[in-house]
């Protein structure tokens, strides 16, 4: 008995024994639990994989989480400034671009793609002084010779375009592009016989250049050789299928020919090469209008407006067509306001569409409260006309007397199409670095 329970015990202190010693899993602190974060590197690599799959939203989470890590990574505020402009957001892509010139100055892909920004935001001005800034530290280098020529230009500081074009050629006296935007500083001059001179020295050195031909078809414009001009568009537009001006230009002479199928497909697709460009959507408004889409052209108009908000003839144009088509008096009195607010060509014509709207919205409304009279009810509870508070005796149904047919080939007050199409003279070469940052 003794010796069983000696046995008993024995057993038991083995096995407690046996436990005691068995391996317990190591204790993880909650650092060594904590997921490993992604140093600005690495979210930079992310980023770069998001934009070639066309992930955007992910690639600008990734950027934007790199600069946290690191601010002074300048190619992750560029590539954003990429995503925000195939987006369509102006504002943001020149906020990305002028960050990435913050964390670093000599940045060339965000000085020329910010310059391109400025130009199409209508910052002449502030985008000279980038590139002359620019030019300070590289006084030859082509690409930003060629774009204060082009800015200058367009400010009609031609002197000053010359001299830089002319610097230009003095160390690549065989580029194109040079002579192209030279060409096109002889054309706003009007010296048309330089321009077509220059031009065919652009064409001697690159023969399969568009926007040699394009400006060549500007020429032709000029000296009333439509036909011409549209077949120097053409060909433009067969060398180089994504040229933006190409398309404008032969888009304006359909419009003026009042083509305004052919003219809407050139805009809409100069529109799609160039959405930030508001001139697109104007006249592919303006072309649609023609062709008698008042609600297509006034999403076009709208687009203008999106772009650059308080657009002149976008404004007058839209509250025209809710003047007539689109019918709607009180959205048409409120754009010819906002029209009249800003800088108003038309504003005599502007003020006396204002005039008619107020006196058909009078007219709408005694109209109204004629048709829903206070009626006396006499002692049988019938009533009859003579009991009406109110007959309208001059307002006939469907014709207040002062409707004005809608007439989009010209009618008075309207956008003429015909009128309106002004050709795309900005067929210069700007350099841009469009790829992004790796």
């Amino acid at each position: 008995m003794f010796n069983r329970k000696i046995l008993m015990f024995a057993s038991a202190a083995a096995l407690a024994s046996a436990c005691a010693s068995a391996p317990k899993a190591p204790v993880q602190s909650l650092e060594s639990m904590e997921v490993k974060e992604l140093t600005a590197d690495e979210l930079f690599t992310e980023g770069t994989q998001a934009m070639e799959a066309e992930k955007w939203e992910e690639a600008a989470e990734a950027f934007s989480k790199a600069i946290e890590r690191d601010p002074a990574m300048a190619n992750a505020a560029y590539n954003l400034g990429i995503i925000a402009e195939k987006q369509g957001d102006l504002a943001a892509a020149e906020a990305g671009y002028k960050a990435a010139l913050a964390a670093d100055p000599a940045h060339r892909g965000a000085t020329l793609n910010l310059g391109q920004i400025l130009r199409l935001r209508g910052g002449l001005s502030e985008a000279a002084k980038l590139y002359e800034t620019a030019l300070e530290a590289d006084e030859f280098d082509v690409a930003y010779l060629n774009n204060l020529a082009v800015i200058y230009r367009l400010e009609k500081k031609y002197d000053l375009a010359i001299a830089q074009l002319r610097k230009l050629l003095s160390r690549t006296p065989k580029n194109p592009d040079a002579y192209k935007n030279l060409g096109l500083v002889y054309l706003d001059q009007g010296n048309y016989r330089l321009a077509e001179f220059v031009l065919g020295e652009a064409r001697s050195l690159d023969d399969k250049d568009a926007g040699v031909y394009n400006n060549l078809g500007l020429i032709a414009l000029h000296n009333e050789e439509r036909r011409q001009a549209l077949s120097l568009f053409n060909r433009a537009v067969e060398l180089d299928p994504g040229c933006y001006s190409c398309h404008m230009n032969v888009g304006a002479v359909a419009l003026a020919f009042r083509d305004y199928q052919a003219a809407h497909k050139m805009f809409s697709t100069a529109g799609t090469l160039e959405p930030n460009a508001f001139q697109a959507h104007l006249m592919d408004g303006l072309a649609l209008q023609g062709a008698k889409k008042p609600n297509e052209a006034a999403s076009s108009f709208e687009k203008v407006l999106q772009l650059r908000p308080g657009q002149p003839e976008a404004l007058f144009a839209i509250a025209e067509l809710y003047y007539g088509p689109l019918g709607n008096l009180e959205k048409s009195k409120a754009l010819f306001q906002q029209y009249l607010g800003g800088e108003a060509e038309k504003r005599e014509l502007a003020e006396q569409r204002l005039q008619m709207i107020e006196m058909k919205i009078q007219i709408g409304q005694d109209q109204q409260e004629a048709e829903e009279p206070a009626i006396r009810k006499s002692s049988g509870g019938s009533a009859d006309l003579d009991d009406l508070d109110f007959i309208p005796e001059s307002v006939d149904e469907g014709d207040d007397g002062m409707e004005e047919d809608f007439d989009p080939e010209g009618g008075e007050g309207l956008v003429d199409p015909a009128q309106g199409s002004d050709v795309e003279d900005e067929a210069d070469s700007e350099d841009a670095g469009e790829l992004p940052a790796e």
